[in-house]
């Protein structure tokens, strides 16, 4: 199976990917963000800065970044189509953050060749 999405946590925690699972059983807390195709499935995007939850549309296939109220506003428009929330975790130390999010550059990178 190819990995087509991989959930990042905060350290020390490890990664979670759809080779591990399903988005649901992806651990609840500590997620900093997510790597995963983009729209056109030409390319990787990175999905982790600035929101407060990661949610998976099952329609689409793919995770999306939400402040609060956006949260609110997807429930109530697409609650029937989320199968996974998971909150962002925010870090304290810029250079942890900065080792996840260059790990996630080089996994979208790696995917992209």
């Amino acid at each position: 199976m190819t990995v087509t999405w991989r959930l990042n946590y905060e350290p020390p925690g490890p990664s979670f990917s759809s080779e591990d699972g399903e988005v649901w059983e992806s651990p609840e807390w500590g997620a900093v963000g997510v790597v995963q195709p983009n729209e056109t499935r030409t390319a990787r995007e990175i999905v982790g800065k600035n929101g407060d939850y990661l949610l998976h549309r099952s329609d689409l296939d793919v995770w999306h970044l939400v402040g609060a109220s956006g949260l609110v506003d997807h429930l109530a428009h697409f609650g029937h189509l989320i199968d996974c929330i998971r909150p962002t975790r925010w870090m304290p130390l810029d250079r942890e953050f900065k080792a996840i999010w260059d790990r996630m550059r080089a996994d979208a990178a790696e995917a992209d060749e």
